[in-house]
């Protein structure tokens, strides 16, 4: 296995088809495929509000466009979604017994969950998982 360290985007690049023709399917940085979701849901909303689709248009999407903003909300803020895809972590199967499958923002920020849930009331799979504070799915996007 390489242990030297990836030395520019056009080796990166070579990485990634590499890992493409091993899995038989597109891989992608997670900023990618966030960014490829959020731009789905803007051409869904555009394409049942903007009065130039909608005229004639089939209105793809018409029975839930409303909702998706909702819905990108709850991605970016995700706590679980940050686990099984930036930590890597399995889904969380054990109910805390204190928190009982419920989020607990002060056990996640300020006062540890004796049982280790960190707040998300789950407890961790793997002892070596666990404190996941980060990343969400999908970001805000610069618009360009």
């Amino acid at each position: 296995m390489a242990t030297e360290p990836i030395r520019n985007e056009k080796e990166a690049q070579e990485w990634l088809r590499r890992l493409e023709r091993f899995y038989g399917q597109p891989v992608l940085p997670l900023n990618r495929f966030c960014d490829a979701i959020e731009l789905w849901m803007d051409c869904i909303a555009r394409n049942n509000t903007d009065p130039a689709l909608v005229e004639g248009g089939s209105r793809h999407g018409r029975r839930y466009f409303e909702f998706l903003r909702s819905i990108r909300i709850d991605i970016r803020k995700s706590n679980l979604l940050g686990r099984l895809l930036y930590a890597r972590e399995p889904l969380r199967t054990r109910m805390c017994p204190l928190h009982k499958g419920h989020y607990d923002g002060d056990a996640m920020f300020f006062h540890k969950c004796p049982h280790k849930c960190d707040g998300t009331g789950w407890l961790r799979e793997r002892e070596t998982d666990g404190g996941y504070g980060g990343q969400p799915c999908i970001k805000r996007r610069s618009r360009r």
